[in-house]
């Protein structure tokens, strides 16, 4: 069962059932944050969410019924919003069948790209309700959104539509909400990449080490905490674009 918190100026996060958004989801509410959690499937890290205090929704990001949905939960429960994480994700290699390949696209574009355009629009309101100078929206995308990987075309387009996206709503918002954008590079493995693939990967990266969660949460943050930063995009790759 959630437990009832005081939810002005939350923190939305999304995706924050596992790996970065759950980091980010612990590491807010630490630091004193009211934070709401979307997740796709609870787990065992939501219901501990939820002990800890953050208020914790479902929705499936691909069906537009849930995105509208969860927005209107949250407009409910949250008088204002002090940011927006756009953490959500999906990272598949492009099929060699079209059509799969076109399914992939059609999921991946909901994903990154229209459940951030409703949930912004859905909850500018909130956001340019808070007391605070400025409010945040945070996308976080990929440092292949400006140098594409062919093997991953898909999602390398869907993740710079949300960048070029993330530019609109700096516009569109601005003076009162900061809109700017995360870059990942190597930052966590997934399961299925192999030692060959990891190697190369590290390799080409002028750090040459994978970067983990925690970096992604202390880019997040200086975002948050710098007054005088909107329409950035902020590469946090160990060098890997460059390497």
């Amino acid at each position: 069962m959630t437990i009832a918190h005081d939810l002005a100026d939350a923190i939305l996060i999304t995706g924050a059932g596992r790996r970065v958004g759950l980091h980010l989801a612990r590491r807010l509410l630490a630091a004193g944050h009211p934070v709401i959690a979307h997740f796709h499937t609870e787990t065992d890290e939501t219901r501990a969410l939820e002990r800890d205090g953050a208020l914790c929704l479902q929705a499936d990001l691909t069906k537009e019924s849930d995105v509208r949905t969860l927005a209107a939960r949250i407009s409910a429960a949250a008088p204002s919003l002090r940011a927006i994480i756009h953490n959500a994700s999906a990272f598949e290699i492009t099929s060699p069948d079209l059509e799969a390949a076109l399914a992939q696209m059609d999921r991946m574009f909901a994903i990154h790209v229209r459940a951030p355009f409703i949930l912004n629009s859905e909850l500018a309101p909130r956001l340019l309700a808070t007391t605070r100078p400025h409010a945040d929206i945070i996308h976080i995308t990929d440092i292949y959104a400006d140098n594409p990987n062919p093997v991953f075309d898909v999602y390398c387009a869907s993740k710079a539509a949300l960048q070029n996206l993330s530019l609109s709503f700096a516009k569109k918002l601005a003076p009162k909400v900061k809109v700017n954008v995360i870059q990942p590079g190597p930052i966590l493995f997934k399961e299925w990449h192999g030692e060959a693939i990891r190697a190369k990967v590290l390799a080409e990266t002028l750090l040459g080490t994978e970067g983990g969660v925690e970096a992604i949460a202390l880019a997040a943050e200086a975002i948050l905490a710098n007054h005088y930063q909107t329409a950035a995009i902020i590469a946090v790759d160990g060098g890997r674009r460059v390497g």
